[in-house]
């Protein structure tokens, strides 16, 4: 029997994940909810422009359409969770939505209700290969019934009607929640996710991993959003490095190890870590005039991971520093940038109401 695999979330991550699966393991059936480029993956496929997979050279990323994937489906497309039920029960669930909650139609609500998809006793683990801190608490209705796995990933790739472009090497890691989880699931998962091209790890500390990869999130990603400008723009401009996105990525230090040390983690984010995140993508995302995914909603018109990537930041800092730090000052250049987001939050909710 094959490994089912169910995919909800077909952008940049989602279409790369879904591709890794099946491309190169003969015992896994994807299935995949496509929303927006249904008709078109119908008709002609992803075509995938991929640093590691063919379309862009291993050294400095140049294009080479020639050696493009081209006409990549899942196994099964469906545009609704219920069309999927006819394909499940599925071993695993890879979870790439944007994390925005909603009134209505949250995926961890819907997923609730057609629980034919899962396997009984656990036996689904849902991978949350999303952005964000804290956003494990939306799935709370489903703890239950499925095995929770991490995933963060650094890939910087984007989809833009159907054409992927994968501009950085595949940096994946999984691990689990909860300490106490399925471990073998876990195991299983990062074989059939590693391809001989990407990078996969077992992830020991997940909440360490997920305030690391935030250290980008909450500058970058927010900063470019704001500013209406790629990586690349960030860099040409002034000052605009060390003024702006350092003192952010240094308040999500402060805070991450806050957090971090209230759970007695052994491990804390460093200057190290800001160096060599600067470094990395002052070589690629700004070399390739890339736009984080916060830039790609705000200029699509859809709303923003404001709260996973700001506000609980910000929630876990009032959080924290209640507990002993008197200090309430800590983190200006996050909440400045939080309620100046909200605003463009909510002209992007309006605009689409």
């Amino acid at each position: 029997m094959p490994y089912k695999v169910l995919s909800i979330g077909l952008g940049g991550v989602g279409v790369i994940a879904n591709y890794t699966l099946q491309k190169f393991n003969s015992d896994v059936e994807t299935t995949a909810i496509i929303r927006s480029n249904y008709e078109s993956v119908i008709a002609k496929g992803y075509t995938i422009s991929s640093i590691d997979y063919g379309g862009r050279s291993q050294h400095g990323g140049e294009e080479d359409p020639k050696n493009n994937v081209q006409g990549y489906r899942p196994h099964n497309v469906v545009k609704k969770l219920s069309e999927a039920t006819k394909f499940g029960p599925f071993d695993f669930i890879v979870v790439s939505t944007k994390v925005i909650p909603q009134k209505d139609n949250n995926i961890w609500d819907e997923l609730n209700k057609f629980t034919e998809l899962l396997l009984p006793n656990k036996g689904t683990s849902v991978v949350l290969l999303q952005n964000g801190i804290g956003h494990e608490i939306l799935w709370e209705k489903l703890i239950e019934k499925v095995n929770l796995i991490s995933g963060v990933s650094y890939i910087s790739s984007v989809n833009d009607k159907g054409t992927v472009t994968q501009y950085g090497h595949d940096y994946v890691s999984f691990g689990l929640f909860d300490e106490n989880g399925d471990k073998k699931a876990l195991e299983k998962f990062i074989e059939l996710y590693k391809s001989g091209h990407n990078s996969v790890s077992l992830d020991n500390n997940v909440a360490y991993t997920r305030w690391k990869k935030l250290l980008y999130n909450a500058s970058f990603n927010t900063a470019c959003c704001l500013a209406d400008a790629d990586v690349g723009l960030l860099f040409d401009t002034e000052d605009v490095i060390n003024e702006v996105v350092v003192p952010l990525m240094r308040e999500v230090k402060y805070v991450s190890n806050l957090d971090l040390s209230k759970k007695n983690s052994a491990d804390l984010i460093t200057d190290k870590d800001i160096d060599k995140l600067l470094k990395v993508t002052e070589d690629t995302d700004a070399r390739n005039r890339y736009q984080p995914s916060m830039l790609v909603d705000f200029r699509q018109g859809r709303p923003i991971e404001l709260e996973v990537i700001l506000g609980n930041v910000i929630k876990i800092f009032e959080l924290r520093s209640a507990e002993g730090d008197t200090a309430k000052d800590k983190v200006p250049y996050l909440k400045l940038l939080y309620h100046l987001l909200k605003i463009v939050q909510l002209k992007l909710q309006n605009a689409k109401a």
